[in-house]
């Protein structure tokens, strides 16, 4: 592709003549020095740790001849600089012409919010689906669309990789995109150019925030709202306590959904339920001109919110009634309160709540069970905000009869560390605390203390089948973890 092509409506200066350069033919686009070859651009981002003009000269010896650059830096005569006010902001604008902005050729939808992104947005792909629709999933359990599946490193995908990917599945007849949108993938413009049809707003709670995140609550809610004014429709959740603040400074059309508040779109009659597979909802759906009763396979007022964003999306899109009511009644989604049938005697639950809101929405569901005892077993992860430690450690302490502390992804932190941050949680509660740094042992432990009725929730994980430790992923899994100790406490053989 020519670079006047790939450099459309990017605003820059050069130190070469537009004139002589303007036809250059492009290979592609690289931010990573170690994948240039000849005839790329390089894009110098600054990152965390790292700054890419400092890899300028990598690039070049790689075969890269075209630089997108914030600071100026030395380079051979004849290499061509393109001078941009932020090249992350750039790479944006030219991976979406480069890759022949393929978001207009697809309905995309964006889901935001600290909660409920994943949960949401697999809900729609099996919707639009179930309608005819061939649908792609873009967020935390990776890419997916016509059987072809790909891992991510973030939920929301680096500009360059979230516009091939959109071009590829262009290419593969794809015609809706269910997509999570993360505070970072809109704090470091990774969606600037990506055209949305609607954005849906899940809910906001102080998470995210840190030296490495965000500086504050202000910018991470800001980040948030960002996305409503690259959308053409809004979706928003009306009990959340910062949806008029989404809705005043949206760009868009606007439905609202909600349980407490007016709304377009309200749920009323809720009542949850347990069968041999899983933990249920029922809930009766009020809009202006009708109602119709629901049924879900999550249990829990946030699962609610999340069938009321996804049910008031398929109706903008005009989805019949009763495709989304048998979807809604039959999907599931791995790793969100996922009833393990492990004991016979007490229920196993794997669940990725990892922050405050979460954990709290989790055991306050749960406990509308009536177990004999609740045991959860919670870690808080390394090189991170150390609220997120206190959060998760109050509600465990306040909540649950018996709290397992171990770790989750602690990286190049000491777990125990971490565990001891936690456990000042329970100095004065009546909840039991066991420290375990070993993950695997932990869920071994909880498996073994199980009591008739008991309900055990292993959180944090999720659907990861990793542990990040020491900057490395090291696979492993809650689920697997748990039916293994299950199968040996039957055998005899746990210990």
């Amino acid at each position: 592709m020519k670079l006047s092509h790939i450099l459309n409506e990017v605003s820059f200066t050069s130190n070469k003549d537009w004139d002589q350069i303007k036809d250059i033919e492009v290979q592609d686009i690289s931010y990573n020095s170690k994948s240039c070859h000849k005839d790329y651009i390089f894009v110098a981002i600054k990152g965390e740790t790292t700054d890419g003009h400092n890899y300028i000269n990598s690039a070049y010896e790689k075969g890269a001849r075209v630089f997108v650059i914030s600071d100026d830096v030395s380079i051979p005569s004849d290499g061509i600089k393109i001078f941009v006010e932020d090249s992350r902001l750039a790479l944006s604008k030219i991976s979406s012409n480069f890759f022949r902005n393929p978001s207009k050729d697809l309905t995309v939808i964006g889901i935001t919010g600290t909660k409920g992104k994943t949960t949401t947005s697999n809900y729609l792909k099996t919707i639009l689906q179930n309608a005819g629709y061939s649908t792609g999933v873009i967020g935390t359990n990776g890419v997916f669309y016509n059987g072809i599946q790909e891992d991510t490193n973030n939920t929301t995908p680096e500009s360059y990789e979230l516009q091939r990917i959109l071009r590829n599945m262009v290419d593969n007849e794809v015609e809706y995109v269910a997509m999570e949108v993360s505070s970072g993938g809109l704090m470091m413009n990774r969606v600037e150019d990506v055209d949305f049809d609607v954005a849906i707003f899940t809910n906001i709670s102080y998470d995210h925030i840190g030296p490495k995140e965000h500086p504050s609550f202000a910018h991470y809610l800001d980040c948030k709202s960002k996305l409503f004014s690259l959308a053409k429709h809004g979706i928003i959740n009306m009990d959340d306590n910062y949806a008029n603040y989404i809705i005043e400074n949206a760009k868009c059309s606007i439905d609202t959904f909600s349980i407490e508040n007016p709304s377009d779109l309200q749920a009323i009659d809720i009542d949850v339920y347990k069968s041999m597979d899983h933990l249920g909802s029922k809930f009766t759906c009020k809009t202006k001109t009708n109602t119709m009763e629901y049924e879900i396979c999550s249990p829990g007022v946030f699962s609610i919110y999340n069938a009321l964003a996804v049910i008031a999306t398929s109706k903008y899109f005009k989805i019949a009634d009763p495709i989304i009511k048998d979807t809604l009644k039959k999907v599931k989604v791995e790793g969100r309160v996922e009833l393990l049938p492990v004991l016979d005697y007490a229920s196993v639950i794997v669940d990725y709540a990892h922050n405050g809101i979460s954990l709290q929405s989790l055991l306050n569901t749960l406990k509308e069970y009536n177990p004999n005892r609740l045991i959860c077993l919670i870690g808080s992860v390394g090189k991170r905000t150390k609220l997120r430690r206190k959060e998760l450690g109050d509600i465990a302490a306040k909540e649950c009869d018996i709290c397992i502390l171990t770790s989750d992804n602690p990286d190049t932190e000491d777990p125990m560390n971490i565990i001891n941050e936690m456990a000042k949680s329970f100095i004065d509660s009546n909840c039991q605390v066991i420290k375990e740094p070993d993950r695997e042992k932990a869920i071994r432990k909880a498996i073994k203390i199980a009591e008739e009725g008991d309900i055990i929730v292993l959180a944090g994980k999720g659907h990861e089948n990793y542990q990040l430790i020491n900057g490395e992923k090291v696979y492993f899994s809650d689920k697997e973890t748990a039916i293994r100790a299950a199968k040996d406490l039957k055998e005899g053989k746990l210990i």
